[in-house]
């Protein structure tokens, strides 16, 4: 059996570039490739050199992790330039979530995991 490796394809639903960084059976996970420093108010990835074959923009990787039907990829990876290494060691394994034990606190720490923003209670202005 052949050992899964990180790869680009083209995600149909919006027709641009996904890094693939895991497949769980029919699925593949994967993070949304744009050419933003954010996305969603947070900041992406930032790559170094643009990997795939043709293109010098700066490349950026979203952060947030997806899942989605292996169907909806292109049926080829995306043509890399010559040399380029695409495992990128920063970007977590999916579903594998790393529990740190010190002096009995547990922090959490993964890729999959996404702190949700508390909305701010604004002043009422309303008089009675």
């Amino acid at each position: 059996m052949n050992k899964f490796r990180r790869h680009f394809r083209i995600y149909f639903k919006n027709n641009h570039p996904a890094y693939i960084v895991d497949e769980e059976g029919n699925t593949f996970v994967f993070h949304r490739v744009t050419h933003s420093k954010t996305s969603g108010g947070k900041k992406n990835w930032k790559i170094k050199h643009n990997p795939i074959k043709g293109h010098n923009e700066a490349l950026y990787i979203v952060k947030q992790e997806k899942r989605d039907l292996k169907g909806r990829f292109s049926l080829f990876e995306i043509e890399l330039k010559d040399g380029v290494d695409v495992s990128y060691p920063d970007i977590k394994k999916a579903g594998r979530t790393q529990i740190h034990r010190d002096d009995d606190r547990a922090t959490i720490t993964s890729s999959t995991i996404i702190k949700p923003k508390r909305k701010k209670k604004g002043k009422k202005n309303g008089k009675s």
